[in-house]
């Protein structure tokens, strides 16, 4: 993905990181894309009641060199939006939002840091997952997926007992931490607790800038950040079990012995399905 490429999937996936005033410019752009496309520069700091060294910043912080860049990205996403789509009901509507979610991950994912992801969990001693409530379920879909691996790996969504596990961890130990928001309060308790003992941290979150991405060794992101009434939604979590997925996959890229262990352990439950 070239910088300046889906300018308004990064400003949504950004934008809640971003001080007080970058946040309102923020919103100011995606409530309406296409008017701003019409805005000089003074026009949208008055209107979004911030200033010109405020848009400027915004600009620099998307990947643009200036504001007329930022048009020229911006105008390429609302001709993308503005492209005619099928009409459908509310099931047409969840399916689509699922698959944009999937495309838009793709479109994030830093294949760099999926690798290096990889490698940590492909050298540690054991993996530990810390995850509650929504994100506890994607949780266990890595805990399956490193099961089926042969993988260690143990997921913790009391957040009590993880503190216990936390403070018996060591440099060969890695923890995934799974948080939407990254603001979590218990994660992030635990999380700085692990830290203390050397383990590395992995984050799996919707948000770049957030105070678990602060704390951790890496952080993939999947596209799709949720409300606070959206909290579980499908087109909230698919990205993230997306980004399980290529885990897995990478691993096996990795090591060959991760492709024979898995056809291991799916034979051993084939009696089960009998």
């Amino acid at each position: 993905m070239s910088e300046n490429e889906n300018l308004l999937l990064r400003l949504r996936q950004g934008v809640s990181g971003y001080s007080p005033t970058q946040q309102k410019l923020g919103e100011f752009v995606l409530n309406d894309p296409a008017k701003v496309l019409y805005l000089t520069i003074t026009e949208l700091a008055r209107e979004s009641d911030t200033s010109e060294a405020s848009v400027t910043r915004l600009c620099r912080a998307l990947g643009c060199k200036g504001y007329t860049e930022f048009k020229m990205a911006l105008a390429l996403d609302v001709q993308r939006i503005q492209a005619p789509s099928r009409k459908g009901d509310e099931i047409d509507e969840v399916v689509e939002e699922s698959v944009q979610a999937l495309r838009d991950t793709s479109q994030l994912l830093d294949r760099d840091m999926l690798l290096k992801a990889a490698q940590a969990l492909h050298q540690s001693r054991s993996v530990y997952i810390y995850g509650v409530a929504a994100s506890a379920i994607i949780g266990e879909y890595l805990h399956y997926k490193l099961l089926r691996l042969g993988k260690p790996a143990q997921l913790f969504s009391d957040m009590h007992r993880a503190s216990m596990n936390a403070t018996t961890l060591n440099p060969d130990d890695l923890i995934v931490a799974i948080s939407s928001s990254g603001s979590t309060r218990d994660l992030l308790h635990v999380v700085k607790l692990a830290r203390k003992r050397g383990a590395k941290v992995l984050a799996l979150s919707n948000t770049p800038r957030s105070p678990l991405a602060s704390i951790s060794d890496m952080l993939l992101v999947a596209a799709k950040p949720e409300g606070p009434l959206s909290a579980g939604a499908l087109n909230a979590k698919v990205g993230v079990m997306l980004l399980v997925e290529l885990l897995a996959t990478s691993l096996i890229t990795l090591d060959d012995r991760y492709g024979d262990i898995s056809q291991q352990t799916a034979s051993a439950t084939l009696p089960l399905l009998l």
